[in-house]
Parts: C-alpha cells; structure tokens; sequence
C-alpha cells in the first residue's frame, strides 16, 4: 500500500470509529430517524466543500449515469447503517460489541461480494482470514 493510501485508510478507520462513538452517545439523547436525518442533511457539508474544492483547482468531476445510480446506492446504505446502528444502541446494544460485530460481519459480507460478483482474487490465505475473523467476532461476543 502506497503512504497516500495508508493515510486515506487511517482517516476512514478514525472517521468510521468516531461516527460509532458519536452515534453511541446519541442513542439516548434523540430518535433514531430524527439523528438519522440530522447524518443526512450533515452529510452534504463535507461532499460540498470537497466538490467546491475540486473545481476550484479545475480537476475534472466525472459524472455517468452508472455512478450517479451507484452512488445513490451508497447513500441509501448508509443512512440504513446508522438507522439499523441506532436502533441497536437505542436497544441497549454495547459500542464494544455491537460496533465490531457488525463491522466485522459486514466487511466478510462485502468482500465475499467482491469475489463472486466483481470476480476479486479468491486465495486460502484470505478463506483463512474470514476464519479468524469468525473467531474473533466470537471471542468478543462471549468476552
């Protein structure tokens, strides 16, 4: 992995923490479809400045109609990840177990679509590392 890359990476594993930490803490403090929309609407900041930003510096915006469907799929999945999320925390569901089981869960599930959809490189050495990952979600469900 090239160092942009990594650091991209550590970004997206700060961001997807803290978005469980804080989505934890509102569990109790709002409804789960008013913190839902509230994710939502806050969404579009960050998307607009990065947009803005790119065309400030005149870096093309590739827009078809494939990525415009994909990417509508994408949003709708995440606002169903936080509403499925809230209602596990609304439910008394612990940030410590919940957040990693299903994090870890939904990274089989994606990368399992990855090589029987998108045909990605399947090896025994990734079979065993979806092993290990079974394990570890059962060492942290039982603590």
């Amino acid at each position: 992995m090239n160092p942009s890359a990594f650091l991209y990476a550590l970004g997206a594993v700060v961001c997807l923490a803290s978005a469980d930490f804080f989505l934890k803490l509102s569990s109790t403090r709002i409804s789960g479809s008013v913190g839902t929309l509230i994710y939502a609407i806050t969404a579009i900041a960050p998307a607009a400045v990065w947009v803005a930003w790119m065309k400030y510096r005149d870096e093309p915006l590739q827009v078809t109609n494939e990525g415009i469907l994909a990417s509508m799929a994408v949003g709708i999945s995440f606002s169903l990840v936080v509403a499925f999320m809230s209602l596990v925390f609304g439910s008394g569901g612990n940030l410590s177990v919940a957040a990693p089981t299903i994090r870890l869960s939904a990274l089989v599930l994606a990368s399992v679509l990855g090589i029987l959809v998108l045909r990605e490189p399947f090896s025994f050495r990734y079979a065993f590392g979806v092993v290990l990952t079974f394990v570890g979600i059962y060492f942290i469900i039982t603590r």
